[in-house]
This record gives structure tokens, sequence and C-alpha cells, in this order.
């Protein structure tokens, strides 16, 4: 039997999980996870595409309901209505050993007026509903020990921990990254500039110089200043003066321009992922 259970904020001991549901089937899920893509922060997934973590009991950031098998008698505490603006998520148990989760926000809990929509139009003046998605945020196949996901961010509030994956690099690193003298910063750029984002780029680029001998960065380098010669100054380093132009030299770092194979046309490639054979 499926089951739907909320996890809830709670400052005393006790079991945090509450049994909202049973016998519900709240999502359909995927017909097959088999093309699964190896969790990468650079990797933008196609459509139909999922990221999954192999080993997810293993992990650290992994729930203990998961380490072990789903007795529903462990749930039989029902949740009450008081507790409902203290949900942090829910889960279903479904389709023989697969987990569904979905985050709650606190403002998808805050009590709004409806006009429901049924065989009869019906004004609720003060109602709290949970909007479950047309897909969960993440999906855990027991017997496959994988958690599949879309989006990190939407998941991170349920496995604490988690963010670690997309680390960005520290304000030091990005400063010490800056100071490179590859590098020339123009009209007052700092550290401050640097977005979320491309702190994240500074970390993989670190990393990918790190990796780098000193034949591979002159050849990296080199094909930067092929492809934007217009950020080479006279002494030939790099000139970032805003965040999109220190976004193509770590593109270029992470070795992101290609040409098609008609040699026609120049282009940077948003999203990579490795080609095993």
């Amino acid at each position: 039997m499926n089951h739907t259970i909320a996890k809830v904020r709670q400052r005393t001991a006790g079991t945090k999980y509450r049994k909202i549901l049973s016998g519900e089937t709240l999502y359909t899920l995927p017909t097959d996870f088999t093309g699964f893509v190896a969790y990468d922060p650079n990797h933008n997934l196609d459509e139909d595409s999922w990221f999954g973590i192999e080993k997810f009991s293993e992990q650290e950031y992994c729930l203990d309901i998961l380490k072990k098998n789903f007795v529903s008698a462990e749930y039989n505490t029902k949740l009450k209505h008081d507790e409902v603006k203290n949900i942090d998520f829910i889960f279903t148990y479904q389709d023989s050993n697969v987990y569904c989760f979905q985050n709650v926000t606190r403002s998808q809990l805050k009590r709004r007026k409806y006009i429901t929509v049924g065989d009869d139009f019906k004004f609720k003046p003060d109602s709290t509903d949970i909007s479950i998605n047309e897909l969960p945020d993440a999906i855990y196949v027991k017997d496959k020990d994988t958690l599949h996901f879309k989006k990190l961010s939407s998941i991170s509030g349920i496995f604490d921990g988690i963010s670690i994956l997309y680390r960005e690099a520290t304000k030091e690193e990005t400063k010490g990254f800056l100071e490179n003298k590859f590098i020339s910063l123009q009209n007052d750029f700092s550290v401050d500039d640097v977005k979320q984002a491309n702190r994240k780029r500074v970390a993989l680029a670190i990393d990918k110089l790190n990796s780098y001998d000193a034949s591979q960065k002159k050849a990296v380098f080199k094909c930067i200043k092929d492809y934007y010669p217009k950020l080479i100054n006279k002494s030939g380093a790099f000139m970032v003066s805003n965040d999109d132009e220190l976004k193509l030299l770590l593109y270029g770092i992470d070795q992101r321009f290609y040409t098609t194979p008609d040699g026609r046309e120049r282009r940077i490639a948003n999203s990579v992922i490795p080609i095993t054979t």
C-alpha cells in the first residue's frame, strides 16, 4: 500500500514523521532511469533526464529512514492540523521500495482565500493546501540505492548537507584566482563583483588549472586567445572588467570552446558531459 508521510519540525524529542494519507498514489513515476546522469554542477539536464547519486545510503547526507526497510507501523502517528505549518517536506512510499520526496516551503503553507472548483464552486476564506507537483523533487529507488533528482537546490532542504555537491569558491579562493598573473582586472572589477554562478566556475577552474601541466595550460590559454582575442591586453593577460568576461575566461579554462566539424561556426558549450566508450 502507498503511504504519504510528512516530516515536521519540532523542538521536543520523538518521532518527527507523521502519516497524512494511505492508499493514494500521488506521483506517476518515470518509466526508465537507466540513462541518468551522474550529478555534475556544470551539466544542464535535458527535459527528460535526471541526475543520479548511486550508493546513496552510504552518503552522509542520506536520511536515516532510507537506510532501513520501510515499516508502515512506524508511521502511525497522524499529522495534526496545528502541525501543518511546521512541515518541511513530504514523501511517499510507493510502488515497491520507491520513495518520492517533495519540498514544502513556508510560503506554500500560508493560509489563503480559495475558490474551489468541483461539482460546485465553494469559497474557503482561510485554507491551507499542499499542492502536489507533477513530478517529485527527488526519487529514491531503494533496490538500486540511487537518488534521482533534477535540481539540487530543490532538495537541499530535504537532505541536509547535500549542498556540498555544488561547492562555491570562497571569497579568499576567488580573490586568489583573480590575482593570477594571467588576469588583468579592469574598471575596478573585484572579488565582490563575482556572482554566485561564477564562484562555482572559479572553484572548478582552480581544480582544472591544478590538474593541467605546463603544456596543457599553454594550449588552453592559446585556445582562449584564439576564440576571444579581444580579452587580451598588450602584455598577453586576459582583461576582466565584468562578470561576463570572467565567465568567458572560466569557460575557456574548462575547454568549452569548439568549432563545428565543417568549420563554419564557433560555439561555447554551456553544458558538458564526458563521453565513455
